[in-house]
This record gives structure tokens, C-alpha cells and sequence, in this order.
């Protein structure tokens, strides 16, 4: 017969025993179902052209206060300070302003599908090897505008609704099966540049390690061509654009940026032309977009104040976690000169920006061309504005705004 303490002890030791078959059995299931920890994905140390899929997700965007579509305007960027220097410009972009909506959509949106209907696939192109990003592009914009701006935008179960213009943007559904080879289906960076005012491009990385153009809706560019661009590299882009000092200062620079840039460092920056007529989509002051090779070479002299205007844009560029690829977003904002110049300080401050200019600076961006308009205007309002005690050294100088 058994005491007990002996009895006591068997089963202690049997729950021990029933105990650690659970625990062992979770442990086993567990590594049935989730699989064996992942190691921590490191792109930094790829080799050049080849990406692994990253976990990262973006930051949730806050609700953009107080928006309303019908009666938030643009922001006031002037992107332009006393003394125009040569940078890249490039600032980190908080995950909340990837892209900016404002009252003007609609006239953006109306100046898209007027180009689109005229021009089509003269305006946008998505290669194969783009797909990827484009649909990774389109997924992440439906993550982002409905929680940014969700009294315009909703999740749907294939897309994104559009609330203003009634329409549902499907594609992970039927519009998946684009086929760029055979042009059907809708190329998905169109449906994407139909959601925003911003034009936009991917950008993706060879085996030597430049990025090249592989998709894109650049329907609203002002001054150069989506088809002059397509397939070109960075450097190519910008050096078949004549763009000043891009080998002595910029280039370097740029092509390890974006070798470097990580998911989770997006950045933005600004820029500024002059453009001596009033059309969005595209300059015709500079000649016919699609008639042979224009230019400022091409434009004729400006003769009103009132044909002038200051196009500036933002730019933002984010690499995509799955595909690797760079996300090139150019939203313009595009206002009259006679408007700028009733800001307090703005008229000398961009006219001493002008005046710095170097000489190619100036071929570039068609100084001859506004400039005896333009210059005596500027300093008439600069001068109205000193007598009212709008000093220049005693306003403020912060970029862009």
C-alpha cells in the first residue's frame, strides 16, 4: 500500500510531466504556423540592382486639420531666397504630407483628363518590370489618402472611392491584368496620377547601380516631355535637359542618395521657374510640346506682367518597401506674379534670387526672355513695399515657405 507522501509525489510529477508536453506541443505548433524567425532583412548591403522585400510600414498619417476641399488653398511655398545657390535642397518629409490636396484638385483634375483625352499615352507608360511598384504605389495611396483626407477619400475593397468625384478606383481587382505589352487594361500609374494633383514617376535601380525611368504620369509638366524622359537615367534625364552644374555639383551626390535612401527617410524639396504664360499643363510660350525640340531658345520675349507667373514645385521622393523602387512625386503650385508680389517682402527677395543668378542658370531658366519685363516690376513693388517699412534685412528668409 502506498503512503501518502509517495502519492503526493507521483502526481506532482505528472502534472510536471503533462506540463511540459503542453508547453513543448505550443512550441512545436508555433513553429508550424509562424515559421522560423526572419532574419532581419538588410538592404543596405545589397548588391547594386537586386532588393529583398522589407516588413516596413509606414507611419499612420494624421487627418490633415480643419481640410476642406472647397475652401483649403495651396500652400505658399516660395522656394526662393536672396542667393541662389546650386543643392540638391533635400529635407525629410514628414509621412503626413506625402501628398497635398487643396482647393485647387479640381482644376488639376480637369487639366488632366483634358491632356489625357488630347495625348494619352504620350503622357504616361508603365514597363513590366515596373508593375510591381505601381500596384505597390497604388496600395500604399490607399492606405494614406483615406486616413489623410477622409472626407474625399475611402477604402473600398478593391480600391479607393472617390467621394468627390463619385468614382471607384479599382485595382486589385480587374485592373491587376494590365498588360503593358498589349496596352490593355488601365496603366496603373494613370489611375494613380488621376487621385492626386501631383505627376508621378518610379524609378528604379540596374546592376550597376543607376536609376532609371521605368513608369510614370507626367501629365502636367510645364517645361519637358514624359516620352523624352522614358527609360533614360538620372543622369541622362538631367543632362539631356542641360541642367547647370549637374556634373561639377550635383551629380555625385544624388546617385549615392539614391542608392542610400531607406524606406523609412523619405525627404522632399523646392524649386522655382518662371513661366511667361498661364497654362498648367504645359508652357506654349516655349513652343509646341509636340512638335519638334523646344526651349526657352524657341519662346518668344514676354512683353505683359500679367503672362508671368511663378511655377514652383514639390517634390518628394520615398523608396517602396516590396519592389525597392523610388517613388518621384513633382507637385506644382502655380500662382500670377501680380498675386506674389502683394506678399510682404517677397517682390525683392525674388528679385535679388534672380539677380544671383550665374549665366547658365540663366540660359536655363529663360532670364533673357521675362527679364526687361519682369526686373523693373519686381523692384517698383520691392521699392512700394521699403516705403511702407518692408525692410529686406528685416524680413524673414525661410525656405520654402
Amino acid at each position: 500500500m502506498t503512503d501518502l507522501n509517495e502519492t503526493s509525489i507521483n502526481s506532482v510529477e505528472a502534472i510536471s510531466y503533462r506540463y511540459y508536453n503542453y508547453v513543448a506541443l505550443i512550441i512545436i505548433l508555433g513553429i508550424l504556423i509562424i515559421g522560423k524567425p526572419r532574419k532581419k532583412v538588410d538592404n543596405k548591403n545589397r548588391k547594386l540592382g537586386q532588393w529583398t522585400a522589407e516588413d516596413y510600414k509606414p507611419p499612420s498619417p494624421a487627418p490633415y486639420p480643419n481640410w476642406d476641399l472647397n475652401k483649403t488653398g495651396p500652400l505658399p511655398y516660395r522656394a526662393f531666397k536672396h542667393k541662389y545657390n546650386i543643392t540638391m535642397g533635400i529635407r525629410n518629409m514628414d509621412w503626413s504630407s506625402w501628398f497635398e490636396i487643396d482647393n485647387q484638385w479640381f482644376k488639376f483634375h480637369r487639366e488632366k483628363l483634358n491632356r489625357l483625352e488630347k495625348y494619352d499615352t504620350s503622357l504616361y507608360e508603365t514597363t513590366k518590370e515596373a508593375l510591381p511598384a505601381a500596384y505597390e504605389l497604388l496600395e500604399e495611396m490607399r492606405e494614406y489618402l483615406p486616413k489623410r483626407y477622409p472626407s474625399m477619400f475611402e477604402s473600398t475593397e478593391y480600391g479607393i472611392h472617390n467621394k468627390a468625384t463619385d468614382e471607384d478606383v479599382n485595382f486589385m481587382g480587374k485592373y491587376r491584368n494590365f498588360n503593358p505589352a498589349k496596352k490593355t487594361g488601365v496603366d496603373p500609374m494613370k489611375l494613380a496620377a488621376l487621385l492626386v494633383q501631383d505627376d508621378l514617376a518610379i524609378m528604379m535601380e540596374s546592376k550597376d547601380g543607376q536609376y532609371i525611368l521605368k513608369g510614370g504620369a507626367i501629365i502636367l509638366p510645364g517645361f519637358w516631355k514624359f516620352r523624352d524622359k522614358f527609360n533614360m537615367t538620372l543622369e541622362n534625364i538631367h543632362t539631356s535637359g542641360d541642367v547647370p552644374k549637374f556634373k561639377e555639383k550635383l551629380q555625385s551626390g544624388m546617385e549615392k542618395f539614391f542608392v542610400r535612401l531607406t524606406c523609412d527617410k523619405p525627404v522632399v524639396r523646392n524649386n522655382y521657374f518662371l513661366q511667361t504664360d498661364d497654362q498648367l499643363g504645359w508652357s506654349v510660350s516655349i513652343g509646341n510640346e509636340f512638335k519638334g525640340k523646344v526651349g526657352w531658345g524657341t519662346a518668344d520675349e514676354a512683353t505683359e506682367i500679367e503672362k508671368i507667373h511663378l511655377r514652383s514645385e514639390r517634390q518628394s521622393l520615398r523608396r517602396l518597401p516590396k519592389s525597392g523602387a523610388i517613388i518621384f512625386t513633382v507637385r506644382t503650385y502655380f500662382i500670377p506674379i501680380t498675386e506674389i508680389v502683394k506678399e510682404p517682402f517677397i517682390p525683392r527677395r525674388l528679385l535679388n534670387g534672380i539677380l544671383s543668378w550665374e549665366e547658365d542658370v540663366q540660359d536655363y531658366r529663360g532670364f533673357t526672355k521675362f527679364k526687361d519685363v519682369l526686373l523693373p516690376y519686381l523692384e517698383e513693388k520691392a521699392l512700394e513695399q521699403e516705403r511702407l517699412g518692408f525692410l529686406p534685412e528685416e524680413g524673414p528668409n525661410v525656405f520654402p515657405f
